[in-house]
């Protein structure tokens, strides 16, 4: 029984760092229902809500770092604007984080579901793409300022829903910062690794972590980033948005679902 969990545990996170390495998105949002609802289907007994949590976070935290590094290879990642990104990000998610506990949780929910509605039509309603960079002709330019509000906003509002909000930096980079779509996928890993990291240290400082079943995930979630990292160089980039916004809207229908019901 034991071998035949680890091995769904494996699939799972083989599923999330797939979808992490392709699209650029965090792997919690798809991650976290998989832990939730799959093991109980096979017959297993169900991890819990912060089991769920807690592996969820090891396993995004892991597959960003290996879908930046594979990225990177292909020079996609663009580093000053995931720090000028990143940095602004994440100041105002601890803010959100301590303004949370104040918020009842069906605004919380509704925030969610907002702000994954957004990021679906962003996708779906995107501009004909700029063409993708070569680093050789000089560095990639954008409005500071404007990623510094983005980061700031995306941080707060990730910060109350309690999710690194992965699944609006693609979409929120193309639109706004007119980052092509791979450098948007690349640089979004490399946000997702400051926001992922900040929520495992929290998770190891109350020990919430279940290290076993998280390792086991873990190494599928590496193993699935550099695969879809690598298809991600290869399919085409309307494909690549029509996937990313695909998924960013049935999670936004999921919710709204969840909160009807």
């Amino acid at each position: 029984m034991e071998i035949s969990l680890y091995g769904t545990l494996f699939v799972l996170g083989l599923l999330g760092g797939l979808l992490s390495g392709l699209v650029g998105i965090g792997g919690g949002i798809i991650m976290f229902p998989l832990l939730l609802y799959v093991p109980p289907v096979f017959g297993f007994a169900a991890l819990g809500v912060k089991a769920a949590a807690s592996i969820t976070a090891v396993q995004s935290l892991f597959g960003a770092v290996s879908g930046a590094v594979a990225h990177h290879r292909h020079r996609r990642v663009y580093f000053p604007l995931a720090l000028d990104f990143g940095g602004a990000m994440a100041v105002t998610s601890l803010i959100g984080s301590l303004l949370s506990s104040r918020i009842p949780e069906i605004w919380i929910l509704v925030l969610f579901a907002l702000l994954a509605v957004i990021a679906a039509l962003l996708m779906l309603l995107q501009r004909p793409e700029v063409a993708e960079p070569s680093f050789a002709d000089g560095p990639y330019h954008y409005s500071r300022m404007r990623a510094w509000s983005l980061g700031a906003a995306i941080g707060c509002c990730a910060g109350l829903i309690g999710q690194g909000g992965g699944f609006l930096f693609v979409p929120v980079m193309m639109a706004f910062l007119r980052t092509p779509l791979r450098m948007a996928i690349g640089t979004a890993l490399a946000v997702g690794v400051a926001s992922s990291a900040a929520v495992v240290l929290g998770r190891i400082g109350t020990a919430q972590i279940p290290w076993l079943l998280t390792a086991i995930t873990v190494s599928g979630g590496i193993l699935g980033a550099q695969i879809g990292s690598e298809f991600s160089q290869r399919l085409p980039r309307r494909l690549l948005r029509s996937i990313l916004a695909t998924v960013i809207l049935l999670t936004a229908i999921k919710m709204i679902w969840g909160l009807l019901a």
